[in-house]
Formats: structure tokens, sequence, C-alpha cells
């Protein structure tokens, strides 16, 4: 009878010690995810035409980037999502807010019918924003706008991201393209509680002629892809390990 009320005793606990644990759980908004067409070039220089080769390429719907972003999205919400050591709150919620869908990024992100703006070239699954975070927190960066926002349903947000950037390569007047993907979480208050880059290398390259790599979206197209697919998906292998310390940082 002992045994038994015994027994009783250490399932009630462990149903009680099992309810906080989950109670406890976090939960994080993801209010942004994109990938961007712009291509970065600081390893190759600034010069004019470069820069102009580049607007053109994002431009050109040949240069199709929409596989890559459906492959990250996919492995994101199949794969990191689970992972995480946290809960993302429901993705209805946060893209069906009626502050959300009003919102416009502090750098004229979301407006994509001004094509004159660099940050106009970006890619989103669904109705995501674009926003890019702001270097230096306050009350009206991105960041801290979707922390307040989502305050009353999530510990924090999270914005995640894809670039591109050419990469000299060691045989002369040749590139390849590096991606990178970039995932923060900040807190209810804005403060950063995590922060990780992620970068893959094409083995591939494309000539570079007068001081600019062939834009050909034929030639760059599969170098991004192939970039793409080993980023995300050595990412997807550690991905749990690495956001673990995000928990302990939250308020």
């Amino acid at each position: 009878m002992k045994n038994v009320f015994k027994l009783g005793v250490l399932i009630i606990f462990c149903s009680i010690f099992t309810t906080n644990i989950f109670a406890q759980k976090k939960k994080v908004a993801v209010t942004s995810f994109w990938v961007s067409k712009h291509i970065g070039f600081d390893q190759l220089g600034g010069n004019a035409a470069l820069a102009a080769s580049i607007a053109s390429l994002a431009e050109d719907p040949n240069f199709n980037l929409q596989p890559v972003l459906d492959n990250f999205y996919t492995t994101f919400t199949e794969g990191y999502a689970k992972q995480f050591p946290f809960d993302l709150v429901p993705e209805d919620v946060v893209l069906n807010d009626p502050n959300y869908q009003a919102f416009e990024g502090r750098f004229n992100e979301s407006k994509d019918a001004d094509r004159s703006k660099l940050f106009q070239r970006f890619l989103t699954p669904k109705t995501y924003k674009p926003l890019v975070r702001s270097a230096i927190k306050g009350e009206k960066s991105n960041q801290v706008q979707m922390a307040k926002m989502f305050a009353d349903r999530a510990d924090g947000v999270m914005f995640v991201s894809m670039g591109y950037e050419f990469v000299k390569k060691p045989m002369p007047f040749t590139a390849g393209i590096m991606a990178y993907v970039r995932i923060i979480i900040w807190d209810k208050e804005g403060n950063k509680v995590f922060k990780h880059v992620e970068y893959a290398t094409s083995k591939k390259t494309v000539a570079i002629v007068g001081g600019i790599p062939i834009m050909k979206p034929s030639k760059l197209l599969p170098l991004c892809e192939s970039a793409s697919e080993k980023l995300v998906a050595d990412l997807n292998k550690k991905i749990g390990k690495i956001t673990k310390k995000a928990t302990k940082k939250f308020k």
C-alpha cells in the first residue's frame, strides 16, 4: 500500500514538474523573413559600374531566387523550428495582425513600388515584412517596434534573412558567391539576446572582366543556388545547439 502511495505521489510530482517546464517555455514571433537579390561587392571594390550592374541583375526576372527562398523557408519551418528551445508564435497570428500588416519599415523596405531604393531587392514568403535591423537601438528601430507590437504574445521577436556577397577566388580574375544566413532574436524591450550568422561559399566561379564579374543570370544563379543549399543544410544540423543559449538571456 505504501509503495502504491509513493508511486502516486511521484506521478503527481512529475506531472506538476513537467507542467511547470512547459509553462515556462519561451515564445518567439518571427516578424521578418527574406532573401536578398542584391549581391554585396565589398571584396571587389565599390565602383559605380559594378554597383549599377548588380542593381540591373537584381531587377532581371531571369535571376530567379524564388526556389532558393522556398527551400530556405521550408527547411526553417519543418527543420529549424522543431529544434528551437522555444516555441514560435503561430505564423497566422503574426501575418494577420492588423498592426503588422500596416507597418512600414524604417528604411522603406516594404514599399516595393519605389524601385529606386536599395532595400527593394527582397523576396519574402507569404506576407512577411522584409525588415532590416537598425544598427543602433532606438524607439523607432524596426526590432524595437516589432518587440513592442508582439510583447503581449511573445517573449521576443526574430528576424531571419539570407543574402549574398561576391568573394575573390585564388585564381586571378575570378569571383565566387558566398551565401549567408543571419538569425537575430530580441527580447520584449528590444535587447538583442541571440545572433548567429552562417556562411557557405560556391565552389564554382565566374570571370571578372574590367573589374566586373560576369552578370549573366545563367552564370550567377547556379552559384547562388549551390551555396544556399549547402548553407541551409549545414545550419539545419546544428541550429538547435546554437540557439540553446538564447532562452537564458530573455528577461
